[in-house]
């Protein structure tokens, strides 16, 4: 008995010695983003692992014809005979500069080995072998710039039209490190790409104007252009704050807003800069991802039978009791017709925004393509719903005096791409036809 219990607890331990040691799990390999495309520089974020007796060794090495080229590795060395001191998991990442191995464009293969520190295979360990497919590509995209506006005013819109000779992830248009997304001009038969604009009210000098693309490979071209800016001078305006102003608005406000404290011109400041701020972000949420495709037609259509109330860009200082206690400026134009008037949409668009929007009040944003938005607000009535296509002249709201708004009328705005523009130039034909349409034409293959 007591030698069957010996060769028990013999086998036993052989047992565990092979379960432990002699283990045939094989490690695991994976990647994080695209392996498939390797440009000039390229950044491969890895992930290996082996949970019995971790990694003793991880090589890659980058395969063109009879050429390799080994682009990592590393090996753990084994500090005892029955202990294991390679890694569970390793996760690193190759930072590779692919124009200095001396390989050529075009197919490649990346294989990758991964050893562990098992007993097994004569003691070698368990080995995974992974062969990925590659394609080198270290040319940058190259930009032909087709069209580009010459002449454009603070708070004024502007576009460039141009081409690229390869397939990109990502192009578009930076002016003064504001980025603006590039889009398909029209069909499949159309190979050119539009990016609009919008410049700041406050623009001073245009620093700099790239249209930049990167392709699949992770490659950066770029092509630069001129602009002249045309100086423009914005009205003053000082608006006296009453305590019926009041009284009859921070209610309003207070309701949505129940953090506000302090007297009632301390909350007015509070809305009419916070919240302000806060409500610009939403708009730029709002607008970050505008429909590729062209959805207006035409000019833009003005609130019809109204009257300017004021003007884009309007530096306004306010006062309360001779006092001055804010400073703003009026990003859009406001627009008074009869109490509770229709409210049409400017242009087809699709609804991306119907909701309470601060020092707005209820508000309707539409989409128009291509980086392109229109706002409408102070409404005392919403008519549509997030998801809706309007079309030119649909009836969507009614004015009101909702948000920071001193009676009944609409607060029109344009936008693109996050930043607000006159929308002057977007409701005459002229401009439109001259600065826009006539250049589309212009620069279409023939």
């Amino acid at each position: 008995m007591i030698l069957a219990l010996f060769f028990l607890a013999l086998i036993a331990a052989g047992a565990i010695t092979v379960f432990k040691y002699y283990e045939r799990e094989k490690p695991q390999i994976s990647f994080y983003g695209d392996i498939a495309t390797f440009g000039v520089t390229k950044e491969l974020k890895f992930a290996v692992s082996d949970a019995r007796s971790g990694i003793s060794l991880v090589e890659m090495v980058l395969t063109q014809g009879d050429k390799s080229e080994k682009i990592y590795g590393k090996e753990f060395s084994r500090q005892g005979f029955f202990e294991h001191n390679g890694p569970k998991k390793l996760e690193e990442t190759v930072s590779l500069n692919s124009g200095a191995l001396g390989l050529t464009d075009g197919k490649a293969e990346l294989v990758v080995r991964v050893r562990d520190f098992s007993f097994w295979n004569w003691m070698s360990g368990n080995e995974t072998v992974m062969t990925y497919p590659v394609i080198l590509d270290t040319h940058p995209p190259k930009i032909i710039i087709l069209h580009s506006t010459r002449y454009v005013s603070p708070g004024g819109s502007g576009m460039v039209i141009y081409k690229i000779d390869d397939t990109v992830a990502k192009h578009g248009l930076t002016v003064n490190g504001h980025f603006n997304p590039g889009f398909p001009v029209s069909g499949e038969e159309d190979d050119r790409f539009i990016a609009f604009f919008g410049l700041p009210f406050d623009t001073e000098k245009i620093d700099s104007a790239v249209v930049s693309a990167a392709d699949l490979a992770g490659n950066s071209g770029e092509a630069s252009f001129g602009m002249i800016l045309k100086k423009q001078n914005f009205k003053q305006d000082k608006i006296n704050i009453s305590d019926n102003f009041l009284n009859l608005k921070i209610p309003e406000f207070a309701q949505e807003y129940p953090q506000m404290s302090g007297s009632p011109v301390q909350q007015f400041v509070y809305v009419n800069s916070m919240i302000r701020a806060e409500n610009y972000q939403a708009i730029v949420a709002a607008t970050a991802n505008p429909s590729p495709l062209r959805l207006w037609q035409g000019p833009f259509e003005r609130m019809a039978r109204s009257s300017r109330m004021a003007g884009f860009a309007e530096y306004r200082t306010y006062y309360y009791n001779n006092d001055e206690i804010d400073k703003q400026v009026h990003l859009g134009i406001d627009l008074a017709s009869t109490k509770h008037a229709e409210v049409h949409a400017a242009n087809r668009g699709n609804v991306v925004f119907a909701d309470y929007l601060g020092i707005y009040g209820n508000t309707i944003i539409l989409d128009h393509g291509q980086g392109i938005f229109s706002l409408y607000s102070h409404l005392s009535e919403i008519g549509v719903a997030v998801g809706e296509l309007k079309d030119k002249g649909a009836v969507i709201g009614l004015s009101g005096t909702t948000g920071m708004a001193g009676g009944d009328h609409l607060h029109f705005s344009m936008i693109i791409n996050g930043i607000f523009v006159t929308p002057v130039e977007w409701w005459d034909q002229h401009w439109l036809q001259l600065n826009i349409e006539d250049i589309l034409i212009g620069s279409k293959p023939k």
